[in-house]
């Protein structure tokens, strides 16, 4: 039976529903029809929300970056932090919420990296270059009027950093369903590859801000729960 809902509700269960099934089959293999099926409601109801699929695309990958958003927010308002403590404050808060759910991270990345998803992961990453470009810029800004960091374009460094950085996500996840197989040595070697790929990423951060080696820890201990699980010794 039809049930009616109002604008919001609809169109949160139509975004909801198309994620799932997109993660779920990938998204050139979604329909809009299956979308519609899996919504129980008529293919009008659709196109009142979405113009196309690409539109919800789109929409799924604004509400995704606004998550991002949320917490680079609260780190800049955040007083008495310079910039590399706000910098890491950001990837710190990033790390806790993977490892707080590294069962679910694990097998996102898994399907989210897949090459049946591509546009899906390329339309997300794009967006969220686009959001937290001003925010890191902002930081940056802020640490060359505190004499920590040298940088002569903030915000088209933050670009460049934050495409590098999807780049390098992409290699982790990749990287993530094997640290955590069952395989001591397969588990360790990927591990391992993890790690010196995130420590490359961030020694080169650091140099292309000014910055002293060992002034960013992107690698902290949420971050090697979420690669090797609680047991990383």
């Amino acid at each position: 039976m039809y049930v009616v809902k109002d604008y919001d509700e609809r169109k949160t269960e139509f975004l909801d529903t198309a994620m799932q099934l997109f993660m779920t089959n990938g998204y050139e293999q979604t329909s809009v029809n299956s979308i519609i099926d899996a919504v129980g409601v008529s293919k009008g109801a659709f196109y009142h929300y979405f113009n196309t699929k690409e539109e919800l695309l789109d929409e799924l990958a604004v509400r995704a970056s606004a998550q991002s958003e949320a917490v680079v927010d609260e780190v800049i308002a955040r007083e008495g932090l310079n910039a590399v403590e706000k910098l890491n404050a950001v990837f710190g808060a990033t790390n806790a919420f993977k490892a707080q759910n590294r069962e679910l991270f694990t097998a996102l990345a898994e399907v989210f990296y897949s090459d049946s998803n591509i546009l899906l992961r390329e339309r997300m990453s794009q967006r969220s270059v686009e959001a937290m470009t001003p925010r890191i810029g902002a930081i940056i800004e802020q640490g060359n009027r505190e004499g920590i960091m040298s940088v002569r374009h903030p915000i088209e460094t933050s670009r460049f950093v934050l495409r590098v950085g999807t780049d390098m996500v992409a290699e982790f996840a990749r990287e993530l369903p094997a640290a955590a197989s069952d395989d001591p040595d397969a588990s360790r070697a990927a591990a391992d590859r993890i790690v010196q790929t995130l420590e490359v990423y961030t020694e080169s951060v650091e140099r292309i801000l000014g910055l002293e080696s060992g002034q960013l820890r992107l690698v902290d201990e949420s971050l090697l729960i979420l690669i090797q699980g609680e047991s990383h010794d």
